[in-house]
């Protein structure tokens, strides 16, 4: 199966899938939520259809390009609290040996033995998982381990049982068939089993073929690796069995056998993670589920996909709907406003500025308004906003920008547009300094300020009314 980008985002994995349509969706395409168990859910935008999650397969990395991240894999603080604990185990099971404690020291080895498994076992398991932190201890020593380690022994049992029959044939071309057929397919039904949790599967030729086409050729480069860490391992023991102690060379044995336990099992978990489309497995790393939770509203999402697919009818009914909802949500107006003038509807592209102007200059957002007005004088020249508190607020913009025709147009006959509106005397005052820095009419300009004189005597700024009267009449 080739990797699935989003039909809507060619450079986005796909997460999503509709199996009736066959197309694939990104996050940001669905509407999306979370099981209780941590699994994805999500319906179409469009049909309503609940879609197919796909994990985290079209966004797991190639393992060969993590090689440095399973190396450091046991450095996490989990694992080498583990490591220093089974040091320590076997350091005690040692002593057993020198005190001659033979029960306490099978029931120690067991034990021993089976933490070891079951550890194991849960790295391949989280790995897989899309978990990428080492088992804590806590969760090591949940179980008892010996269920995990009579699985394997069995596994173990079989396989051995496979090449003692093969060699009963007497034919040495046989022996060494079975023995490299038993190594090759080891991985394979570990993983299995870590995954599965059922020896029967583990050890089924029919399952381990079919898992090990699923994987593909990336099989033979996963068992190449496994087969040079098992080389490094080795030369490790070369390395310290000279140096070391016979008596302290078993827990560096045992702390050099773990490490590579762990970046074995987690490269086998990891593989799995990889082609879980492939092997009919589902899951998702802790970092995409992040990133997944923190996504856009689902109504900008939808939006987004009605536009793609040409139905900017639904979309502006989408937003309308969200709009009464949440009459305040500026991206809601925005998303509508840019909508309405990208469609070039005029009716619905004015009514909605004159609401969202309204809304703009409650908030204070001076900047917007005066680009919201000016797309809208695009549409319609004769554009004038309802609300005399925006006009004011836009006349005294256009006034700073040396815009004083339009500062004019917006102030024309305030008073009978508005004639309770109480900020008249201002917005008179700006007029009468319109006139005379635009176009220096003087006579216009007094009419207004007499006007400021006769109707708002009261008005706080009535000492430049009369200085700019004195102005004009000199």
């Amino acid at each position: 199966m080739s990797r699935q980008f989003c039909k809507y985002h060619p450079l986005e994995p796909a997460l999503w899938y509709n199996p009736r349509t066959h197309v694939p969706y990104c996050e940001r395409c669905v509407d999306s939520s979370e099981s209780a168990a941590g699994f994805g859910t999500a319906v179409c935008f469009l049909t309503g259809e609940e879609l197919q999650y796909l994990g985290g397969a079209n966004t797991a990395q190639p393992f060969w390009d993590r090689l440095g991240l399973f190396f450091r894999f046991p450095l996490h603080r989990n694992s080498l609290l583990m490591l220093v604990f089974f040091v320590l185990l076997t350091w005690g099971v040692l002593a057993s040996l020198e005190l001659s404690l033979l029960p306490v020291l099978l029931v120690g080895g067991l034990f021993l033995l089976a933490c070891v498994t079951r550890y194991g076992f849960l790295i391949i398991e989280h790995s897989a998982s899309g978990r990428f932190e080492p088992p804590s201890l806590t969760e090591a020593l949940s179980g008892s381990g010996l269920d995990v380690l009579f699985q394997q022994v069995i596994m173990q049992v079989v396989f051995v049982g496979f090449v003692f029959l093969v060699g009963k044939l007497n034919s040495a071309f046989l022996d060494v068939v079975a023995q490299a057929t038993v190594l090759f397919v080891w991985p394979a039904s570990m993983m299995l089993l870590a995954t599965e949790k059922s020896v029967t599967l583990a050890v089924s030729p029919s399952a381990i073929w079919h898992f090990i086409r699923s994987i593909g050729w990336a099989y033979l480069l996963l068992y190449g690796f496994l087969f040079l860490l098992i080389g490094a391992q080795t030369a490790f023991y070369g390395i310290f069995a000279h140096e070391v102690a016979p008596l302290a060379f078993i827990p560096v044995f045992v702390a050099i056998t773990l490490y590579f336990m762990m970046v074995s099992y987690h490269l086998m978990g990891y593989v799995v993670f990889q082609y879980q489309a492939e092997i009919g497995f589902v899951a998702e790393d802790q970092l995409a589920r992040q990133k997944r939770r923190i996504t856009a509203h689902p109504v900008h999402k939808k939006v987004d996909l009605l536009v793609k697919e040409g139905q900017y009818e639904k979309a502006v009914s989408t937003l309308n709907h969200a709009i009464n909802q949440q009459k305040r949500n500026l991206n809601y107006h925005e998303k509508l406003s840019r909508l309405l003038f990208a469609t070039q509807d005029r009716e619905q592209a004015l009514a909605h500025g004159q609401h969202f102007l309204t809304l703009l200059n409650e908030i204070g957002d001076i900047s917007r308004i005066y680009f919201l007005y000016s797309d809208l004088q695009k549409i319609d020249q004769h554009f004038l906003p309802d609300d005399p508190d925006v006009c004011l607020c836009l006349a005294h913009q256009m006034y700073q920008r040396g815009k004083y025709k339009q500062t004019c147009q917006l102030m024309l006959n305030m008073h009978k547009r508005a004639p309770r509106y109480q900020r008249i005397p201002e917005a008179y005052l700006l007029m009468a300094r319109a006139l005379m820095d635009g176009f220096e009419n003087k006579q216009k300009a007094v009419q207004y300020l007499r006007y400021i004189q006769t109707t708002h005597p009261e008005f706080e700024q009535m000492d430049e009314v009369e200085q700019l009267l004195a102005t004009c009449l000199a």
